[in-house]
């Protein structure tokens, strides 16, 4: 028996040494058949990690180089070099800077400069709030964002020109939710001079 139970053993163990060389043989002809695409895979992988990687950098630089122009135009706004470095590293946080710039100084040329320059969307429509706001033009028609301070603005240049029932009729189109509730509710009270 125990011939035969070495036999077996032996049989055994060259079955299993068959069946892992018959696996490596099966492993050589699937990399053999598709090694260009798996190596094609792996090229593609790496190049989509480190562009990726790239790209982050580039981005988190220009934000660094925004945001040091950003400050040296708040210390200095005549500095054209910082002016010209915000401009091409953030196009966004430019024109805001443009608004921002321009709407402080309340002087309508420089506002209307200013809208022929920005892009965003936002922004001209708040731009167009103020330059109105300044020619005492405020119609809601003008600006969606700030409707509600539009339509304060109007009922008080109303209440400012006597008509106290067209402004009461401006201040009732006012939300009850609204941020400029607690002041159109003061007006209210006003029965004029």
């Amino acid at each position: 028996m125990s011939l035969k139970e070495n036999v077996n053993a032996i049989k055994e163990e060259l079955s299993t040494q068959e069946q892992f060389l018959e696996s490596v043989i099966k492993a050589e002809g699937f990399w053999k058949k598709y090694k260009n695409i798996i190596i094609a895979a792996v090229a593609v992988i790496l190049i989509g990690l480190i562009a990726k990687g790239i790209t982050g950098y580039i981005h988190t630089q220009n934000i660094i180089t925004a945001n040091k122009a950003y400050n040296l135009l708040l210390k200095n706004s005549s500095d054209t070099k910082a002016l010209a470095l915000l401009k091409s590293s953030s196009p966004e946080l430019y024109s805001l800077y443009l608004f921002q710039n321009s709407a402080q100084k309340n002087d309508l040329a420089a506002l209307q400069k200013s809208k022929s320059e920005i892009k965003d969307p936002i922004l001209q429509e708040l731009l167009t709030y103020q330059i109105n706001s300044l020619d005492n033009k405020i119609t809601v028609a003008d600006t969606e964002i700030a409707k509600d301070f539009a339509l304060l603005q109007e009922g008080y240049l109303l209440l400012k020109a006597d008509k106290i029932k067209e402004a009461k009729a401006k201040f009732s189109h006012i939300e009850k939710n609204s941020p400029v509730r607690g002041v159109v509710e003061l007006l209210n009270h006003y029965q004029g001079k």
